[in-house]
C-alpha cells in the first residue's frame, strides 16, 4: 500500500496495512539533521551579518519577495526531502507569502499580526509573535500587507505545480498549504487578546471584512493547492489555550463555523480531503470541528488538558485522531531511543486499534533532532501493522 493510499484509506476510516506516520513542518535543524547536510551559510549567521541588517533595515519590505519568500520556501522543499527520507507516509507542506520583512528582525505578518525573528538556539532562526500590529479602526482599514487571495493563489499553484507535486507526490502524501491563515488566529494576531472581546461587540463590521477576506483566501488557496494535484488539504487554526478555548465555543462556532464549513465544503466537493491542525485543549471544540467537516485532527497537544486517549474512545470512529508524540520530552535529546520506542509501542496499542489514527508528532519545533524524527518511524514500520499485536 503506498503513501498516498493509506493516508487518505485512513482519513476515510477504512482498513489498511499499518498505522500510517505524518509530520508537521520540519524546522532546519531537524532537516539538515536528516538530510546529513549543512546549509553553505546559516540562517542564524545571515541575520547577525552586518551587510544583510544594512540592507533589510533600509528596504526589507521590497527585498521579501525577492530573498526571503523564495528563500523560505526553498527550506520547506528540503523538508519535504527530509520527511521522505525519514520514512514519513505524509507531510504538511507550506508554500507561504504571509510574512514581510519590516526590517531585518521585525515581520509583518499578513493579517496584521507583528513578529520577531531570532536565533533558534541551533544555528538557524525562526519566529515568534510579539504584539497586535493593529490598533485602530484606521489601521485595520489601511493595513498594507493583506495578501490578495488571487495572487496567492496563482503563486501557491505554480510552486505545487512545478517544485512540489511532480517530484514528490509518488513518494509521499502532500498534505498541502499555501499562505494558510487561520480565520481566528490570524484575527487575534493583528488586534490581540485584549481588544477581541471590544471588538467583536463595538466593530462587527470590522471583524466580518476580515473573516470574509480569511475566507476567500483560504478557499481559494485551497482549490489551487488541489488543482495543482494534491488530495489532502491542511487547515491550521489554534483555537485554543493548554487549558481550553480562547473564546466561548458558541462564539467560536458563530463566528468563523459558516466559512470553514463552506470551506471544507468545497474541498469535499472535489474529492479532497481536510486535516485541521489546532493546539492547545480542544476538548469543547471538537464535535464542532466535525460537524463543520473535517476528516483528521492534529495536534491533540499532550501537555494540554487534552485526553487524546478518550477522545479516541468517543470520537474515534467520526474523525481521524493524528498525533500522540509529544515534542517537551519524547521528541528531544534528553530521551534515549529506547524511550521514544516504547511511546511509540504504547500510541499504537492504546489508539490504533479499530483504525482512524495517524502516528505523528504533537508539534514540529527547534528543539526536535531529526534522528528522533526517524527513530520514531522506525518503531512504527516495526509494530504497527494490523492486526494490532502488541
Amino acid at each position: 500500500m503506498n503513501p498516498n493510499e493509506r493516508i487518505i484509506r485512513t482519513l476515510e476510516g477504512k482498513p489498511v496495512d499499518r498505522v500510517p506516520s505524518w509530520t508537521p513542518y520540519i524546522e532546519e535543524r531537524a532537516i539538515y539533521d536528516i538530510l546529513d547536510k549543512k546549509p553553505f551559510i546559516s540562517s542564524e549567521k545571515i541575520l547577525r551579518n552586518k551587510i544583510y541588517k544594512f540592507f533589510f533595515d533600509r528596504w526589507g519590505v521590497k527585498l521579501t519577495p525577492i530573498v526571503n519568500t523564495p528563500t523560505e520556501n526553498n527550506i520547506r522543499l528540503e523538508g519535504i526531502k527530509a520527511a521522505i527520507k525519514a520514512g514519513f507516509d505524509a507531510f504538511w507542506m507550506f508554500y507561504d507569502e504571509t510574512f514581510v520583512a519590516l526590517n531585518s528582525i521585525d515581520v509583518a505578518h499578513t493579517a496584521g499580526g507583528l513578529f520577531q525573528v531570532y536565533p533558534d538556539g541551533y544555528g538557524n532562526v525562526t519566529y515568534m509573535y510579539k504584539k497586535p500590529g493593529i490598533t485602530t479602526r484606521t489601521e485595520f482599514l489601511d493595513w498594507p500587507y493583506r495578501i490578495d487571495p488571487d495572487t496567492s493563489a496563482h503563486n501557491g499553484y505554480k510552486f505545487y505545480k512545478k517544485k512540489v507535486m511532480p517530484k514528490y507526490a509518488d513518494q509521499i502524501c502532500v498534505c498541502g498549504n499555501i499562505s494558510s491563515v487561520g480565520i481566528q488566529e490570524g484575527l487575534l494576531w493583528a488586534i490581540g487578546f485584549e481588544n477581541m472581546a471590544r471588538w467583536i461587540r463595538k466593530e462587527p463590521d470590522l471583524i466580518q471584512k476580515h473573516i470574509d477576506w480569511a475566507e476567500e483566501l483560504n478557499l481559494k488557496n485551497s482549490m489551487a493547492v488541489m488543482d495543482a494535484g494534491a488530495k489532502v488539504v491542511m487547515i491550521g487554526d489554534d483555537l485554543a489555550f493548554k487549558t481550553g478555548p480562547f473564546m466561548n465555543p458558541k462564539l467560536i462556532d458563530k463566528l468563523f463555523g459558516p466559512s470553514y464549513t463552506r470551506i471544507i465544503k468545497a474541498i469535499h466537493d472535489r474529492g479532497g480531503k481536510v486535516i485541521f491542525h489546532s493546539c492547545g485543549d480542544n476538548t469543547l471544540l471538537f464535535d464542532m470541528l466535525i460537524r463543520w467537516g473535517a476528516d483528521g485532527l492534529h495536534a491533540y497537544e499532550l501537555t494540554s488538558d487534552v485526553d487524546i486517549y478518550k477522545e479516541k474512545e468517543i470520537h474515534g470512529d467520526q474523525v481521524t485522531i493524528i498525533g500522540g508524540i509529544g515534542v517537551d520530552y519524547i521528541l528531544t535529546e534528553r530521551s534515549t531511543d529506547e524511550e521514544v520506542v516504547e511511546d511509540v509501542k504504547t500510541q499504537i496499542k492504546r489508539l490504533g486499534p479499530g483504525g482512524r489514527f495517524i502516528l505523528a508528532p504533537v508539534h514540529g519545533l527547534p528543539s526536535v533532532p531529526g534522528r528522533k524524527l526517524m527513530v520514531m518511524v522506525d518503531a512504527l514500520r516495526k509494530y504497527g501493522s494490523y492486526p494490532i499485536e502488541l
